[in-house]
Formats: structure tokens, sequence, C-alpha cells
């Protein structure tokens, strides 16, 4: 029991005065777990209730184990309560297997309960046992850091005093303590894959390896927990300077994110799917999206894949970030590249980068530019047609845009349906000299023109309802 105690004292499980339900399904685990806390109880003040959860899976037999509970709970004069659920049906109406379905149902009867009395802590009765197997399902899954270090002592409102014992040690404690204790048959069958890794797997490595294999892997899922918790504290460091969240979409930025090492990149990555949909977003993420996930860091602008859950993310080049919401419906990852106004010098020759709210030199022309909220801006003057002054949607925008002369693969979009004509066309058809198209200065995000200074833009870059930010560009001559 002592051993229970200090686990319990060692993770801070329980404060005096908190409220703590006991999940205890009548077997040995559960049945010493509410033992420990009624002997830590007469140690510090806590109150103590005990929740039983009945599956509907075993008849008569399931109902004895929640009569057992009750009436240990009432000779030790604990509140007891019940709850019945139907893991059959769940299984069918979740697409679950039922193992899975009892125990997502058993959660939302712990939680529930918990609701109703106000409970500070859950516990329950996982133990030395349960963490091994936990491991190696995980490890035969593909699993990663996070998987390997098992089940935690603590989590939220869980706490798991038994965690460090192994289960003959808690049938010791029992016998010792003259307590008796229901057995689950359906723990006996080898019709579950847990079963299979508690009843064939783990006795075979005790017997041919060693007889500690059930310690020593738990033992290793602590260190490894110890291992993240180091990762997690790096990263909260790193990801200050390269993870930003705007609503639904999570910018990653590539300068920062490349200056720390692979590990901790790999941890940043899974962080950035974390923070999309309400903390969901690496469910049925596996380690094939992951390697798309660092095989885009590298790829070029406009690049994008798909992950699950309605996810996506693409490869942008950005100037800054929107000040509001992104106006994204969709949850999405943007990887972006931060350019500094030095690193103008190592691009191509005539192509002078977009700095959105200063004033630049672009040939003979003076550049003036700013971002503006639409509602800021009239209708009635965006519609009215300026040679040298545009507003664009600035959330249109991949890459970094810049002033330049043409080049080969430049194309407009020409209407709403994306539709594309060359660049080259385009000047053809406005009759537009030879000479002078050599001349003329383009306002391009990668190949795709947004403004030919002077005649037109690009349609993708129209202001539409969905804008979110508006470019302001106005372009006059130099006078000499």
């Amino acid at each position: 029991m002592q051993r229970i105690i200090d686990t319990i004292e060692k993770y801070h499980m329980i404060q005096p005065g908190m409220r703590v339900l006991a999940a205890v399904s009548g077997g040995a685990d559960s049945v010493c777990l509410l033992m420990a806390l009624i002997r830590y109880r007469s140690q510090m003040e806590f109150s103590l209730s005990v929740v039983h959860v009945e599956h509907g899976l075993r008849g008569e037999e399931s109902l004895a184990d929640a009569q057992y509970v009750k009436e240990l709970c009432e000779a030790l004069a604990v509140p007891f309560y019940l709850e019945s659920v139907d893991a059959k049906r769940a299984a069918k109406e979740r697409h679950l297997g039922v193992e899975e379905a009892a125990r997502s149902l058993r959660y939302e009867a712990f939680y529930k309960v918990a609701r109703q009395i106000q409970a500070d802590r859950i516990a329950v009765a996982h133990n030395e046992n349960d963490q091994a197997e936990t491991v190696l399902w995980n490890l035969t899954r593909g699993s990663g850091l996070q998987g390997l270090g098992g089940i935690r002592p603590v989590r939220e409102k869980i706490i798991r005093p038994l965690l460090f014992l192994g289960r003959q040690e808690i049938e010791e404690i029992l016998r010792k303590e003259g307590m008796a204790w229901r057995t689950d048959r359906t723990n006996l069958s080898c019709d579950y894959t847990r079963n299979r890794i508690r009843l064939q797997i783990l006795p075979m490595l005790a017997q041919e390896l060693n007889d500690q294999a059930v310690s020593h892997i738990a033992q290793a899922a602590e260190r490894l927990q110890e291992v993240q918790d180091y990762l997690i504290d790096q990263c909260q460091a790193a990801e200050e300077a390269c993870v930003r969240q705007m609503g639904a979409v999570v910018y990653l930025e590539l300068a920062g994110y490349g200056k720390q090492h692979p590990l901790l990149q790999k941890e940043i990555l899974k962080h950035c799917l974390d923070l999309l949909r309400d903390g969901m977003g690496r469910k049925d993420v596996g380690s094939v999206h992951l390697d798309a996930l660092e095989k885009l860091c590298t790829q070029p602008c406009g690049k994008r894949c798909v992950l699950p859950g309605g996810m996506r993310a693409e490869r942008v080049d950005r100037m800054e970030l929107p000040d509001g919401e992104a106006g994204e419906k969709r949850p999405l990852v943007r990887f972006w590249q931060e350019t500094s106004e030095e690193q103008q010098y190592d691009r191509k020759p005539e192509e002078i980068l977009l700095f959105p709210g200063r004033e630049q030199q672009v040939g003979m022309f003076q550049v003036k530019s700013e971002l503006l909220d639409p509602s800021l801006v009239p209708s009635a003057e965006i519609l009215q047609e300026k040679k040298y002054t545009k507003w664009l949607s600035y959330d249109t925008i991949n890459c970094n845009a810049c002033f330049r002369r043409r080049r080969a693969g430049d194309y407009l979009v020409i209407n709403d349906r994306g539709g594309r004509k060359k660049l080259k066309d385009y000047l053809i058809d406005e009759k537009i000299p030879q000479k002078q198209r050599d001349q003329l200065w383009l306002l391009a995000d990668g190949s795709h023109i947004l403004w030919i200074i002077g005649w037109r833009i690009s349609e993708a870059v129209k202001i539409n309802g969905n804008t979110g930010k508006i470019l302001k560009i106005h372009v006059e001559e130099e006078i000499k």
C-alpha cells in the first residue's frame, strides 16, 4: 500500500479538500485502488466516491459485478454511482470494435459522473502490466515517441496511483488485506488484441527472455516520457520563433524551423497539427502524412498536400501575416518563408520585392503601397478604373510579390473561373510593340502576373466578398 501512496505524493495526484472519483470495476486492480485511497484518506482530508460502469456485455455476471461493488462501497461508507451502457450498440453506431467502444463509453461515464459531483480527479486502476501492454501495442502499430511513452501517471483529471505496481503485487496486497475481488471472464479470452498481448506475448517474453520483461518495458516507457517532456520544453522555445496561429490557419516560418534539430522539427510539425480541429488535428495522421509535411517544407512555392480530416498544407512565401482572421474555412498548415529587405540583394537582377507600407523605387517609378481593411475602403473607389492605382486581394498572393520584367512562362488569370492566358499572347493581342513589351514592369507572384503596370490586373486578385486584406498600390513616374 505504501508504494501506491508514494506514487500519489510523488506526482501530486491529490491535494487536501479535493473530490476524488474512483473507477471501480470489481477486479483486483480497482479494488486495490479503492482500498489504497481509503488508506490515504486517513492521512489527508479529501472526499471519495466510486463509479462503476456496466457495459451490458456479460448478462447476469456483469450485473453481479455491479452488485459486488455497490455492497463493497456500502460497507466502506463510500458513495456509489452506477452507469449502464450498451457497448455492442455503440460499437455498431460508431463503427468501432466492441473493446474500443466499451473503453470510450467507460470514460464518457467517468466524466459524466465527475461533472455531477464536481470531482477534481478521476482515479483509474491501470498498473505496470497495462503499461507494458500499451507500449507493445503502440510499438507494433508504428507509434511515435508519445505512444512509446505509454500511459501517463497523471493526464488532466485522470490519475493512476497503481501504475508502478505489477498485477501479482496487487493481488498479494489484497490477500494480505483479506479482500476479495471479481474476475471478468472476458479478460481470459484471446479474442481481443490487448488480451493476446497480456495472455500470450508478455508471458512468453518473461519465460523465454527475462522474467522482469514487464517491469523493464514499463521503466523504458517512464524514461521515454521524460525524453518527451524535455522535447516539449525545447519545442515550446523553438515554436515561439516560427509558429503562429490565426483562426483555422497555422503558419510555420521555415527559416526559423530550418535552424532546429531534425528531431525537434518533427515535433514542431506535430504541434502545428495539434493546434487544428480543436486539438484533434493529429487524429488519423500517420507517418506517411508527417513525411509529406517534411517534404513540403523543401518544395517550391505553390506546392500542397492533403491531410486527414479535411486538412491541407501548402507551401507559400509571404512577407507578413494577416492581422485578423485568415478567412480559411478548412483547417490549414501554411509554410511560409519570411524575406528580409537585405535579402533583396540575393535575388535576380531587376527583381524587387514588394514591401507593403513602404515607398520603393522601381525603375523610373515611385511605388507606394499599403494594406487596408475592406470595411475602410469604399467599394466605389475600388471599382473606379485607375491606370496607375490598383486594389488587389492580398490573401490570394501565395509567394513574395515582386516587381520585375517579363519571363518565359508568365501568365494572367483572365476570368473568374481561373482561366489562364500567356502574358506573351495578351501583349500581342493588345498590340503592344515588341520593344515596349520588354520594358514593361510587372508585379508578379511567381509566374502569375498580378498587374501589368499601366495595364490590367489578374482576375485572380480582384476584390470580392471573401477578401480579408486589400493591398493598395499606387505607382507614379519619377519627375527628373
